[in-house]
């Protein structure tokens, strides 16, 4: 078995594992709440709640699409706009069933599939999209940890999911900022093709990196812009999130506010890679923040609240299938790979 063989069964291994991790914390998470009651409660949701929630996370998924946009505008005065939000929600389907939302990083092959735009220019505006969501979410986060630490007894397991969480962005964030604009970070890549043996193998990845870091210096106007877009998808967000909890419970206490800091801190948890995506992980801490709130006992769950992060995570996920149609075109297998043209290949 060569290496890739054998480097591909270890992460699908890893995938396996994380997938089993995040089922176990949802069917434990179910025990507690009672499953039944969980699956009445779910039944029993004002519908016309449910498809407004559902349009508003399409709303804020295209708004994330029109982030990445931005960017791609600044170096491609010809990008598709509906093309380019097409192959966006290709990546966000991706990034939903992926550990980390890593599958996110495909969207350079969408795009370059859809509108014959460069890799390296999709992977530019994937990288100042990705930076900036960081960054920002893991400012929400922090300032919404602190607001909550200061009102509810939040148990030592979520502060430290949500440190880690936040740690994460920061780091994932400066990391993407590093391979856009500082150019030691190109000396140190080119010099990884004087390694014997592989090095010459690394040609075409550290020319691509080059062609980033130029491609780096044209965007640099529309971050303000992408900034804006991802702060209003957070805002349809935390709506869409209001409408399925009064669906559920029917006028309530909690403001937008609250609604607003949970969608930044599901969001941060989603980053924690220990299973898809946060599977398990966000559900968990919609309930206990929720029942903090709403100052009920952590000695159970409250089955309306599960099933308020069952169909928060169903809708967030079903509503991206919208970029079935990209994932179908372009093909997600690795046997489809090797149809991809060679000035497309970027992993």
């Amino acid at each position: 078995m060569g290496l890739k063989e054998k480097g591909n069964l270890l992460v699908n291994k890893r995938v396996i594992i994380q997938l089993i991790v995040g089922v176990a914390i949802l069917l434990w998470l179910l025990q507690l709440a009672n499953i039944g009651e969980t699956l009445a409660a779910i039944f029993q949701i004002n519908i016309l709640n449910v498809i407004s929630a559902a349009l508003l996370f399409i709303f804020s998924s295209t708004l994330v699409a029109l982030a990445l946009y931005a960017p791609l505008k600044e170096a491609n005065p010809n990008a598709s706009i509906r093309q380019v939000i097409m192959a966006s929600f290709g990546g966000q389907l991706l990034s939903d069933v992926t550990p980390a939302r890593s599958g996110y990083f495909l969207t350079p092959i969408f795009i370059n599939r859809f509108t014959g735009i460069p890799v390296e220019q999709g992977m530019t505006g994937v990288l100042a999209t990705g930076a900036i969501n960081a960054f920002l979410k893991a400012a929400i986060c922090a300032v919404g940890l602190v607001y909550f630490i200061s009102i509810l007894p939040l148990p030592g397991t979520i502060i430290d999911s949500l440190l880690v969480g936040i740690a994460i962005l920061l780091i994932f964030g400066s990391i993407l900022l590093l391979l856009m604009w500082e150019k030691r970070m190109s000396k140190i890549i080119a010099k990884l093709e004087k390694i014997p043996l592989i090095g010459k193998s690394l040609h075409k990845v550290t020319e691509m990196f080059t062609n980033i870091q130029q491609q780096g210096q044209k965007i640099k106007r529309s971050l303000i812009t992408v900034t804006l877009l991802i702060f209003m998808s957070l805002i349809v967000n935390s709506f869409a999130l209001y409408l399925i909890f009064t669906g559920l419970f029917g006028l309530t206490t909690l403001s937008l506010l609250d609604f607003f800091l949970m969608a930044s801190f599901a969001s941060a948890l989603t980053y924690i890679p220990i299973t898809i995506a946060g599977l398990g992980v966000q559900e968990a801490g919609y309930v206990i923040l929720l029942q903090l709130l709403l100052g009920m006992s952590l000695e159970s769950i409250d089955p309306k609240l599960l099933a308020f992060a069952l169909i928060t995570r169903a809708l967030f996920t079903g509503t991206d299938i919208i970029g079935i149609g990209p994932l179908i075109k372009v093909g997600i297998k690795a046997e489809n790979r090797q149809k991809i043209p060679e000035n497309s290949r970027f992993v």
